[in-house]
């Protein structure tokens, strides 16, 4: 079956963070300008500059692109969820590509606001045991100048929430269990998908890690998420534009090779035609 339309969820890694039109990559140049002016290569929209764009190329097929800065694994399974059920009578047409960022992403809903926002909660360490944090910090979104005030209204009920209702440890479980019950959903319903993931990846059940976790060979080395893809090939925005900048996050042709990547992977294990 023809692929048809291909969906992307993450954080900023999927959503071509650091690579928005306005960012600056020191006080005066874009970091777009930087591109064209050294690599002739330009993009009109952040998400155009996406692996997700390259890989729906190959496929020659739509694509949505849902992944956004700061964004949590609660916040991929609702929004992928939804995007199923509106498609849902074109599924065996879709393809699924998830990304499961780290704990400390919650995905929540604000009545004052009358919209999700991304909170993000920054623990001091690793320990699943302590709860204390450095930074706490809420918005509907990144580096767009309707919400850069989000924060001052969302921060105090924020805190609150934090301080009675949130168990770092509990969290882990939770988001782990919501994980596996959406893949379940998805292969029930004979849905293609891959994923990525890194801090869940021990709570993700066997079953889905043999069948659907993207492995991607370079060299010696498997790839299994685009930032760890980014830098083995040293393809990190400060990399391409010659560390003007100290931003890890991947660069203008990391996506671009990754996403080619991904296309060739899911024609060679998928049956689409």
């Amino acid at each position: 079956m023809k692929i048809k339309k291909i969906y992307c969820n993450g954080c900023s890694h999927s959503a071509g963070g650091g690579l928005e039109i306005d960012r600056l990559l020191d006080e005066v140049i874009l970091v777009r300008d930087y591109y064209k002016q050294k690599y002739n290569v330009y993009w009109e929209s952040q998400l155009e500059a996406t692996y997700l764009k390259y890989t729906a190329e190959k496929l020659n097929c739509q694509y949505v692109n849902e992944a956004a800065s700061g964004g949590g694994s609660e916040r991929v399974v609702r929004m992928a969820y939804e995007f199923i059920k509106k498609n849902f009578k074109i599924k065996e047409e879709l393809f699924l590509i998830l990304e499961f960022p780290s704990l400390g992403r919650i995905d929540l809903y604000s009545r004052q606001l009358n919209d999700y926002i991304i909170a993000n909660i920054n623990y001091l360490n690793n320990d699943y045991n302590d709860n204390r944090v450095d930074n706490i910090y809420g918005t509907r979104g990144y580096y767009i100048d309707e919400y850069n005030k989000d924060n001052s209204y969302i921060i105090k009920p924020l805190k609150s929430f934090y301080e009675n209702f949130l168990s770092r440890k509990n969290q882990f479980i939770k988001v782990g269990r919501d994980i596996n019950t959406f893949l379940a959903y998805l292969t029930y319903h004979k849905i293609k998908f891959i994923f990525f993931t890194g801090e869940f990846s021990t709570l993700i059940e066997s079953q889905f890690k043999q069948n659907n976790l993207l492995k991607l060979k370079l060299g010696n080395t498997i790839i299994e998420d685009l930032h760890e893809f980014a830098i083995q090939t040293k393809s990190t925005i400060a990399e391409e534009c010659d560390f003007l900048t100290d931003d890890l996050h991947p660069g203008y042709f990391s996506h671009q090779n990754f996403g080619n990547l991904i296309g060739d992977y899911i024609i060679e294990n998928y049956e689409i035609f």
